[in-house]
Protein backbone atom coordinates (compact mmCIF):
# COMPACT_ATOMS: atom_id res chain seq x y z
CA UNK A 1 0.00 0.00 0.00
CA UNK A 2 1.44 3.35 -1.09
CA UNK A 3 0.81 6.40 1.14
CA UNK A 4 0.76 8.70 -1.89
CA UNK A 5 -1.96 6.58 -3.46
CA UNK A 6 -3.90 6.76 -0.20
CA UNK A 7 -3.70 10.56 0.12
CA UNK A 8 -6.31 11.12 -2.58
CA UNK A 9 -8.69 8.69 -0.91
CA UNK A 10 -8.00 10.18 2.52
CA UNK A 11 -8.86 13.66 1.24
CA UNK A 12 -12.08 12.32 -0.23
CA UNK A 13 -12.95 10.52 3.02
CA UNK A 14 -12.35 13.68 5.08
CA UNK A 15 -14.70 15.46 2.65
CA UNK A 16 -17.37 12.82 3.46
CA UNK A 17 -17.12 10.48 0.46
CA UNK A 18 -18.40 7.01 1.49
CA UNK A 19 -16.77 5.34 -1.52
CA UNK A 20 -13.38 6.55 -0.26
CA UNK A 21 -13.97 4.74 3.04
CA UNK A 22 -14.74 1.53 1.13
CA UNK A 23 -11.47 1.84 -0.79
CA UNK A 24 -9.38 2.54 2.32
CA UNK A 25 -11.09 -0.32 4.14
CA UNK A 26 -10.39 -2.65 1.21
CA UNK A 27 -6.72 -1.64 1.12
CA UNK A 28 -6.13 -2.17 4.85
CA UNK A 29 -8.66 -4.78 6.02
CA UNK A 30 -6.60 -7.91 5.36
CA UNK A 31 -3.52 -6.66 7.20
CA UNK A 32 -5.50 -5.25 10.13
CA UNK A 33 -7.65 -8.39 10.38
CA UNK A 34 -4.53 -10.57 10.43
CA UNK A 35 -3.10 -8.47 13.25
CA UNK A 36 -6.26 -8.55 15.34
CA UNK A 37 -6.80 -12.31 14.89
CA UNK A 38 -3.21 -12.96 15.94
CA UNK A 39 -3.72 -11.04 19.17
CA UNK A 40 -7.37 -11.77 20.03
CA UNK A 41 -8.70 -15.27 20.57
CA UNK A 42 -12.46 -14.90 20.23
CA UNK A 43 -13.87 -14.49 16.69
CA UNK A 44 -16.85 -12.44 17.91
CA UNK A 45 -14.50 -10.04 19.66
CA UNK A 46 -12.36 -9.76 16.52
CA UNK A 47 -15.31 -8.46 14.52
CA UNK A 48 -16.24 -5.97 17.25
CA UNK A 49 -12.67 -4.72 17.48
CA UNK A 50 -12.43 -4.39 13.69
CA UNK A 51 -15.58 -2.25 13.68
CA UNK A 52 -14.23 -0.04 16.44
CA UNK A 53 -10.84 0.33 14.70
CA UNK A 54 -12.44 1.66 11.54
CA UNK A 55 -14.81 3.89 13.48
CA UNK A 56 -11.82 5.37 15.34
CA UNK A 57 -9.94 5.72 12.03
CA UNK A 58 -12.81 7.79 10.66
CA UNK A 59 -12.92 9.96 13.80
CA UNK A 60 -9.14 10.48 14.05
CA UNK A 61 -8.44 10.93 10.33
CA UNK A 62 -8.38 14.77 10.42
CA UNK A 63 -5.49 14.51 12.92
CA UNK A 64 -3.43 12.11 10.78
CA UNK A 65 0.06 13.51 10.11
CA UNK A 66 0.76 12.76 6.46
CA UNK A 67 4.51 12.78 7.09
CA UNK A 68 4.10 9.41 8.79
CA UNK A 69 3.21 6.07 7.25
CA UNK A 70 -0.57 5.57 7.14
CA UNK A 71 -0.29 1.87 8.07
CA UNK A 72 1.93 2.72 11.03
CA UNK A 73 -0.60 5.35 12.18
CA UNK A 74 -3.43 2.85 11.72
CA UNK A 75 -1.53 0.29 13.81
CA UNK A 76 -1.50 2.83 16.63
CA UNK A 77 -5.31 2.73 16.52
CA UNK A 78 -5.23 -1.08 16.37
CA UNK A 79 -3.06 -1.27 19.50
CA UNK A 80 -5.30 1.16 21.41
CA UNK A 81 -8.43 -0.80 20.52
CA UNK A 82 -6.88 -4.17 21.41
CA UNK A 83 -5.70 -2.76 24.73
CA UNK A 84 -9.21 -1.39 25.39
CA UNK A 85 -10.62 -4.83 24.58
CA UNK A 86 -8.12 -6.52 26.91
CA UNK A 87 -9.11 -4.17 29.76
CA UNK A 88 -12.81 -4.93 29.14
CA UNK A 89 -12.14 -8.67 29.05
CA UNK A 90 -10.18 -8.44 32.27
CA UNK A 91 -13.02 -6.55 33.98
CA UNK A 92 -15.59 -9.08 32.74
CA UNK A 93 -13.37 -11.95 33.83
CA UNK A 94 -12.95 -10.49 37.31
CA UNK A 95 -16.71 -10.04 37.64
CA UNK A 96 -17.36 -13.62 36.52
CA UNK A 97 -14.60 -14.86 38.81
CA UNK A 98 -16.14 -13.11 41.78
CA UNK A 99 -19.60 -14.36 40.91
CA UNK A 100 -18.70 -17.98 40.17
CA UNK A 101 -15.45 -18.25 42.15
CA UNK A 102 -13.62 -19.39 39.04
CA UNK A 103 -9.90 -19.93 39.23
CA UNK A 104 -9.08 -20.16 35.53
CA UNK A 105 -9.91 -18.13 32.43
CA UNK A 106 -11.52 -20.34 29.74
CA UNK A 107 -9.34 -21.14 26.74
CA UNK A 108 -10.64 -20.11 23.31
CA UNK A 109 -8.92 -21.28 20.12
CA UNK A 110 -7.60 -18.72 17.65
CA UNK A 111 -9.51 -18.31 14.38
CA UNK A 112 -8.23 -20.18 11.33
CA UNK A 113 -7.69 -16.94 9.38
CA UNK A 114 -4.34 -16.26 11.08
CA UNK A 115 -1.59 -15.06 8.75
CA UNK A 116 0.02 -18.52 8.67
CA UNK A 117 -2.44 -20.79 6.89
CA UNK A 118 -0.61 -23.83 5.57
CA UNK A 119 -0.28 -27.05 7.53
CA UNK A 120 3.50 -26.80 7.91
CA UNK A 121 3.07 -23.66 10.01
CA UNK A 122 0.38 -24.98 12.35
CA UNK A 123 2.89 -26.06 14.97
CA UNK A 124 4.61 -22.68 14.84
CA UNK A 125 1.21 -20.98 15.09
CA UNK A 126 0.44 -23.03 18.21
CA UNK A 127 3.80 -22.15 19.76
CA UNK A 128 3.27 -18.44 19.09
CA UNK A 129 -0.29 -18.59 20.42
CA UNK A 130 1.00 -19.98 23.73
CA UNK A 131 3.34 -17.02 24.23
CA UNK A 132 2.28 -14.26 26.61
CA UNK A 133 0.58 -11.30 24.91
CA UNK A 134 3.56 -8.96 25.48
CA UNK A 135 5.88 -11.34 23.60
CA UNK A 136 3.35 -12.25 20.92
CA UNK A 137 2.64 -8.63 19.98
CA UNK A 138 6.35 -7.85 19.54
CA UNK A 139 6.79 -10.91 17.29
CA UNK A 140 3.76 -9.92 15.23
CA UNK A 141 4.99 -6.40 14.53
CA UNK A 142 8.58 -7.53 14.02
CA UNK A 143 7.96 -10.37 11.56
CA UNK A 144 4.45 -9.83 10.15
CA UNK A 145 4.83 -6.10 9.58
CA UNK A 146 8.64 -6.09 9.42
CA UNK A 147 8.84 -3.07 11.73
CA UNK A 148 12.17 -2.13 13.30
CA UNK A 149 12.69 -2.34 17.04
CA UNK A 150 12.46 1.47 17.23
CA UNK A 151 9.14 1.52 15.34
CA UNK A 152 7.69 -1.17 17.61
CA UNK A 153 8.87 0.75 20.67
CA UNK A 154 7.15 3.89 19.39
CA UNK A 155 3.98 2.01 18.52
CA UNK A 156 3.74 0.19 21.88
CA UNK A 157 5.12 3.17 23.83
CA UNK A 158 7.84 1.15 25.52
CA UNK A 159 11.65 1.47 25.46
CA UNK A 160 13.51 0.02 22.47
CA UNK A 161 15.57 -2.16 24.82
CA UNK A 162 12.33 -3.69 26.11
CA UNK A 163 11.27 -4.51 22.55
CA UNK A 164 14.62 -6.19 21.87
CA UNK A 165 14.40 -8.11 25.12
CA UNK A 166 10.84 -9.31 24.43
CA UNK A 167 11.74 -10.29 20.87
CA UNK A 168 14.76 -12.24 22.11
CA UNK A 169 12.73 -13.90 24.88
CA UNK A 170 9.90 -14.86 22.50
CA UNK A 171 12.33 -16.44 20.02
CA UNK A 172 14.08 -18.24 22.89
CA UNK A 173 10.75 -19.72 24.08
CA UNK A 174 9.88 -20.87 20.57
CA UNK A 175 13.34 -22.41 20.05
CA UNK A 176 13.13 -24.27 23.38
CA UNK A 177 9.67 -25.63 22.62
CA UNK A 178 10.74 -26.64 19.13
CA UNK A 179 13.88 -28.38 20.44
CA UNK A 180 11.87 -30.17 23.14
CA UNK A 181 9.46 -31.35 20.48
CA UNK A 182 12.30 -32.62 18.30
CA UNK A 183 13.80 -34.53 21.23
CA UNK A 184 10.79 -36.85 21.05
CA UNK A 185 11.32 -37.57 17.35
CA UNK A 186 13.90 -39.61 15.43
CA UNK A 187 15.17 -39.19 11.88
CA UNK A 188 14.61 -42.23 9.69
CA UNK A 189 16.91 -43.38 6.86
CA UNK A 190 14.92 -41.52 4.21
CA UNK A 191 15.19 -38.25 6.20
CA UNK A 192 11.61 -38.00 7.47
CA UNK A 193 10.90 -37.34 11.13
CA UNK A 194 8.89 -39.93 13.03
CA UNK A 195 7.81 -40.13 16.66
CA UNK A 196 9.63 -42.65 18.86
Amino acid sequence: MDDQQLNTWLDRLIAGDQAAFEVIYGMTRKKVYGTVTALVNNKEDVNDIMSEIYYQLWRALPNYDRKRSFLFWLNGIVIKQINNWRRQIWRRFRLIEKKNRLSEEPHVDMPDELFMDNEAHQEMKTMIQKLPFKLRIVLLYRYYYDYSHNEIAELLQIPTATVRSRNHLALKHIRERFENQLDGEAVTKNGYLQKN
